[in-house]
Formats: C-alpha cells, structure tokens, sequence
C-alpha cells in the first residue's frame, strides 16, 4: 500500500479545442497544488410524514467544479495559462521571443478566452486522480513586494469533476520567476503618454486583483452542466505601496485622488533579459483611499488603493503584455 505524501500531488493543463471536450493535459503546473472541489448542487427535500427519524431525500440540479489554485511564484511563461484563460487567447507574434497582448474589450465585442482540462491528484494514488474539463479563470491575483518574487494565484471554474488517470510522460517545462525588484512603476496623467514617467525610489508593494467577468450560463436542455459561458463586466482593483520620501511622488498621488482624477499607470517586471521575458500591467485607474503611514522594517510606507476604469480619453482599461521564449504554451 502506498501512502500519498503531499509531495506527489500536482496538477496539469491541457488547452481544449472545443470549450467543454476534455483532451489530454499538454503541462505540469509549475506551483503549490489544490485539489479541485466537487460544486455540485445538491438539495435536501423537507418532509413530514408522522416518524420522528428524519429520511434522506435529496436530488441534484447542477453539477460544477472549483479549483482555487493557491498563491505561487508568478513566472513569464505559466501567468500566460490564468491570462488566456481569465482575459483573452493570444496569438502570439515574434520569433525567439513571443509577445502576447491581454486586454479587456472596450466596445460591444467580447474577447474568446481558452478553456482547459484540468487533472488534479497524486501520483501515489491512481484511483482518486480528478478531471475538470470546461474550466475557465472566473478570478485572478497578482501581487508582489520587495525581496520576494511577484506571486499568482486563480479562482477556476469547471463543468464536473470525473474520475480520470494522468496524462503520462509530460516533461516539467522550464519557467523564469518575476523577481518584485526588477518592476518599475511609471504614472502619467489621462492624456498624456501611458509609460513616459517612472516613479523611482519609491515602489515597495503592489496587488491587483482582476474579476475577469466571465460566468457559466445554467439553462435547462436536458443536461445537469452548464451549457456555455458569458462575459458580465471585468472588475479589477489595485494597491500600490509606496515609501515616503521628500520628492512630489506622493503628493502627488494624493493631490489626484482629492481631485478623483484618472491615472494612467504600468507596472513591469523585466526577466535578467527583457527582450526574452518580460509582464507589463497596463491600466487606467482612480484612487479610492489613500491609507495612514504604515511602518515597514523602519521604512514609511503608504498604500493607495484604487479600481480600473476605462478612459475614453486614453481608450485604456486594462491590459497585459507578455512577453517569454514559449512559442506554443
């Protein structure tokens, strides 16, 4: 009998042609592991029929999946899978290095997002290995501070959880860490140029946590799964931790959130090499509060929060670029 020790535990993706037809997984997610979640609706019938014992009545209406991949070390190449399955399928352009472009739409059209089939469990025991197929980001979030690496975590959502085996054989691909040091954060005002003015000396944190607004659609045509998916608006808001300093970063900054003004602001996050990996966060954004001084190892620090808008002016609300060496994820 072999016992499962947590470290045999893992998940792999595969990327579906058809949203909802399971295929074999194509990688090893590079990260912390959590087993996915039987969702399925169950509902307990209430009777009273003269017996003081209760009898178990119960029926389905839905069957569903969750999968709540925990915070991990956000590397170039695997934060494409959240993003192409929370935002937008990609195509990439380049040779060598490959640029992917993420952005929410801003009109009536709405983004094709990539669904995936999803297997979970551990090596150790073959008979308890999970499949999810259908699966989709319904929640993402990206954070980092200084002497840490940028973290990723996800929300996924699933049409059912079946009994499966793992797809064998798979290599573990090679992925880069976004390491918080080498972002840099740039803030300009709405109508001027997205980029054009870094903030120096002064990043210590940021989060950001993106509803992608993609939901399953429930109908009634004869199956007990989700038919198909459909887009509500994206929501997403945002922290950046600033050190105190006797430049005009942060009053500014406060000046524009008394004036409830829009800001456009990136952060990017460059590998040793920015031309082979690289991840730019792009978004026009209002601040919502502006926290008291915190204390940080000695340092003053203060955190503005905010949301993502959309700037007709700018026509930006948020969008992500990727840039890493996988020509195909």
């Amino acid at each position: 009998m072999a016992y499962a020790g947590y470290t045999f535990n893992k998940i792999q993706l595969g990327r579906e042609t058809t949203p909802g037809t399971a295929v074999a997984a194509t990688t090893v997610w590079r990260g912390l592991m959590a087993m996915p979640e039987d969702a399925r609706d169950r509902k307990i019938v209430e009777e009273q029929v003269g017996i003081f014992a209760p009898l178990e009545r119960t029926y389905e209406t839905m069957l569903l999946g969750k999968l709540a991949m925990p915070a991990t070390e956000l590397t170039f190449e695997q934060v494409c899978h959240i993003l192409e399955a929370g935002v937008k399928t990609a195509t990439p352009s380049g040779t060598g290095s490959y640029t992917r472009l993420y952005d929410f739409p801003t009109a009536s059209a709405v983004n094709t997002v990539k669904t995936y089939t999803i297997e979970a469990g551990n090596t150790l025991v073959a008979a308890d290995v999970q499949k999810m197929e259908y699966s989709f980001v319904e929640e993402f979030e990206l954070s980092g501070k200084v002497g840490e690496a940028w973290k990723m975590s996800s929300n996924w959502i699933g049409r059912q959880l079946t009994t499966s085996t793992f797809t064998s054989s798979l290599a573990l691909p090679t992925v880069t860490e976004a390491v918080f040091n080498r972002t840099k954060l740039y803030i300009d005002a709405t109508g001027g140029t997205l980029g054009a003015t870094q903030k120096t000396g002064v990043l210590m944190g940021a989060k950001m946590r993106v509803r992608t607004g993609i939901v399953y659609v429930p109908v009634g045509d004869g199956s007990l799964l989700f038919a198909t998916h459909k887009f509500v608006v994206p929501k997403i808001d945002f922290s950046i931790t600033l050190e105190v300093e006797s430049g005009s970063v942060v009053a500014t900054e406060r000046q524009a959130f008394k004036d409830n003004v829009v800001r456009l602001i990136r952060l990017k996050v460059d590998g040793v090499n920015a031309l082979n990996n690289s991840l730019s966060l792009d978004f026009a954004g209002k601040y919502d509060k502006i926290n008291g001084y915190e204390n940080d190892n000695g340092n003053t620090t203060l955190t503005l929060d905010g949301h993502a808008v959309y700037s007709a002016t700018d026509n930006l609300f948020w969008k992500a670029t990727s840039i890493n060496q996988v020509a195909t994820l």
